[in-house]
């Protein structure tokens, strides 16, 4: 019976033998010559956020650091890139004398990027593996840069417009991904979108000093690329362009002609064989209790390297074709998806026209600009600082008192006359809006599968960008239309479709894992 046993350790993948009970008196035969299994070529790293911490190296722990460190860098970009076109839109508007409803094209183009990366990302993960894909978006937006500084003729700045999206959203969807495999994920998560906030708050102060010093606008693109190309190579060098994330669930169940079926489990030391019908057994002893009679793998008809080959090229072709559609057809992903959407939505649109708003309504200077810092500080320390608050009245239920809380504040910056009054609620709204974002992923992974997740949150996190092209496009629209008073209104029906989408989420408590 230990004939048996010893090969399928090896199909296993374990290089030490499986032990057999103390109480087994039967003598040990010679052991089993096996072929070593062959390693594939590509040997990417895998996400080690399901090993103990004992089995994690200090190059391991310090290695996560810096993929985490580097996740944070990309999102400060992004919230640097999302919040920059706001101070600029008056700048660009004079320099090529359009209107408010042309130049939200740039968000138009924006959102075509954002659109593509959607769809594209799941596809490119599974070729291409986290680490490349991550840093082939920062490349993309690097580039996209360079051809901004020229200030070419405005019909070529939303087709830039769209591809620095593109690679802004690759970026956002896989930094999301990976900081939601680690533990504590709902912390992090809202860490990590407090970075977005930071880069948000930080850029109006440097564009609107930029700009209004009289050097062209486009100019201030340069900053830009230097931050990009900087976030190019720190994501290169902390994921080495070959890291993957761990899609599989904890249990997966092989079977194969002769052999009983069996069920792999990532355990502390590593991969164990257990018996299908008896789980709650060891490895050792489910297999041997199974092999009274002699199998195709015990006569020698089948190789182990054949059997393991076989096994996984079965395995890998049935995940790969259906996981996107499953991701698609998810209930909880695509509420999801289409809530970001319209938070991202809101958010941009706040931060995007609020300081038009301020200038054209409440008769602000050029320092109307720091409206707009106040507003995505807010959101940054809303992110950090209300983690316990999520955490003891619950992430599903606490996302209603904000956003009800933000809406009943968008009446009063409405109706309000009131320039620093406006600005201080701005900055509140920030405040309670900025967790929406790392709660609902949170919530999202409680509520999926695991194998789902890096395609569903990759697709939330990219689909839900477009909403930062086509509400804050809308509102330019509008406001051409109008006036900027527009802002306030868009802002309260974008808060009540949220609300309205919120409910229909699954809570955690139907968390299917």
């Amino acid at each position: 019976m230990n004939d048996i046993a010893e090969p399928l350790a090896a199909y296993a993948g374990l290089n030490k033998p499986v032990h057999k009970p103390a109480s087994s008196s039967l003598p040990s035969p010679p052991p089993t010559p096996t072929r070593h299994l062959e390693q594939p070529d590509d040997t990417r790293s895998v996400s080690h956020s399901r090993l103990p911490v004992q089995q994690q190296s200090k190059k391991d722990k310090w290695d996560g650091r810096i993929k985490e460190a580097s996740c944070h860098i990309s999102l400060l970009i992004a919230g640097w890139a999302d919040a920059s076109s706001g101070p600029l839109i008056p700048y660009i508007q004079a320099h090529y004398h359009i209107s408010y409803t042309v130049v939200s094209m740039l968000f138009v183009g924006q959102a075509v990027g954002f659109a593509v990366a959607a769809f594209a990302n799941s596809f490119l993960t599974q070729k291409l593996g986290l680490g490349k894909v991550i840093a082939l978006g920062a490349v993309i937006q690097a580039c996209a840069y360079t051809l901004l500084i020229p200030a070419f003729p405005f019909p070529v700045f939303p087709v830039i417009y769209a591809i620095s999206g593109f690679g802004m959203a690759l970026q956002d969807a896989q930094a999301n991904v990976y900081i939601a495999t680690l533990p504590g994920a709902e912390t992090k998560l809202g860490y990590l979108h407090g970075s977005y906030g930071l880069g948000a708050a930080v850029v109006p102060l440097a564009a609107t000093a930029f700009a209004s010093s009289g050097i062209l606008f486009s100019r201030f693109y340069a900053i830009s690329l230097g931050l990009a190309a900087l976030n190019a190579a720190l994501l290169v060098y902390a994921f080495r362009l070959n890291y993957i994330v761990d899609v599989n669930e904890p249990t997966e169940t092989l079977e194969a002609p002769g052999v009983p079926p069996v069920t792999v489990v990532e355990g502390q030391d590593g991969i164990e064989l257990v018996d299908q019908s008896r789980r709650d057994s060891t490895a050792a002893t489910s297999v041997l209790e199974k092999a009274e009679e002699p199998s195709e793998l015990e006569a020698g008809r089948v190789e182990v390297r054949e059997l393991d080959t076989r096994l996984q090229k079965r395995a890998k072709k049935s995940f790969k074709r259906g996981v996107l559609w499953q991701a698609l057809t998810n209930r909880a992903t695509l509420l999801t998806a289409i809530f970001i959407l319209f938070y991202v939505g809101a958010e941009v649109s706040m931060g995007g026209w609020i300081v038009t708003f301020m200038i054209d309504k409440r008769n602000g200077g050029p320092d109307a600009g720091y409206t707009a810092t106040g507003f995505w500080f807010g959101l940054m320390l809303g992110r950090v600082l209300l983690n316990p608050i999520n955490v003891r009245v619950g992430e599903k239920r606490v996302l209603y008192g904000y956003t009800i809380i933000a809406l009943a504040l968008e009446f009063a910056v409405w109706f309000a006359d009131s320039l620093v009054g406006n600005a201080i609620v701005v900055a509140i709204i920030g405040v309670l809006i900025g967790p929406v974002y790392p709660v609902a992923i949170s919530v999202l992974t409680k509520v999926i599968p695991r194998r789902l997740h890096a395609t569903s949150i990759g697709f939330c996190a990219s689909f839900g960008q477009i909403g930062a092209a086509v509400c804050p496009f809308a509102t330019g629209a509008l406001a051409g239309r109008f006036s900027p008073a527009v802002l306030q209104p868009v802002m309260i029906v974008l808060f009540a479709i949220m609300l309205g989408l919120w409910t229909g989420v699954p809570g955690p408590a139907r968390k299917k894992e």
